[in-house]
């Protein structure tokens, strides 16, 4: 849908396709990936998103609203000697019912709820702090661990963008910055779709999309006759990380 939209062409299919998301919603407001596994909800923020487009799905908007701003997931008190560095205290969301807060959902849903009016929710600010403080100290995100056993983990190329692209708005650049650096530098080798349609939109939303962006996106589609065919989801990623550059974020999120 956030594809078709960035390109609007076919509009006539837009409108069945939200209503086919509009199915898998279920009655608290959740929608879960796939029919009976309600816990794994994560892709509600994304419904929101896509909603949010177009007429006629404000309910459906309403209660995945109110849904994200009641789901919290599992936290406690920090721990003086705990195995892991962040601070588990701070509530953002998870993947699934009742598990612990994580970078990409959090950062999903962030995005849904600025994009619906919500950017100075208390739930939203606690997410932000929740996003910089999983943020590596040599920069980047990963899925949402900084330390365990006292080691620093490594960063992930689309978890970075996910974190900057929720942050745009809300965090200082000098916040951000090594992250942003992290990005600049490895974006440039990388052709895998996954990874690099979010490292481009986390660049963008700070202003800093590469010049060649739209030719590594070529390089990466190219890459299909050698790999096999990307599933909708990763085309679908592709094509809004092409879409102009200056008015993504307003765009879409």
């Amino acid at each position: 849908m956030l594809a078709l939209e960035a390109y609007p062409v076919n509009r006539d299919v837009t409108v069945p396709a939200c209503g086919r998301l509009a199915k898998s919603q279920l009655s608290d407001g959740r929608v879960p990936v796939i029919e009976g596994y309600p816990a794994s909800y994560w892709p509600t923020a994304l419904a929101v998103l896509a909603w949010k487009k177009v007429a006629g799905f404000e309910r459906q908007v309403e209660l995945a609203l109110k849904f994200l701003l009641d789901a919290t997931g599992s936290h406690w008190p920090r721990q003086k000697d705990a195995l892991i560095a962040h601070d588990t205290s701070l509530k953002g969301w998870p993947w699934i019912e009742n598990t612990h807060s994580w970078v990409e959902p959090t950062s999903l849903a962030v995005l849904a709820l600025k994009a619906c009016g919500y950017a100075q929710h208390e739930r939203v600010s606690e997410a932000v702090r929740m996003i910089l403080d999983r943020q590596l100290p040599s920069g980047g995100w990963n899925y949402g661990n900084t330390f365990v056993f006292g080691k620093e983990l490594p960063p992930i190329l689309e978890c970075t963008g996910h974190a900057l692209c929720a942050l745009a708005g809300f965090a200082e650049p000098r916040d951000v910055a090594l992250s942003i650096d992290y990005l600049k530098r490895e974006t440039a080798r990388i052709r895998t779709p996954l990874a690099l349609s979010w490292s481009l939109l986390g660049l963008t939303a700070w202003s800093k999309e590469p010049l060649r962006a739209r030719e590594w996106i070529l390089e990466s589609l190219a890459l299909q006759s050698k790999y096999g065919a990307y599933d909708t989801a990763l085309l679908s990623q592709l094509i809004v990380a092409y879409v102009k550059s200056g008015d993504l974020l307003n765009l879409l999120f």
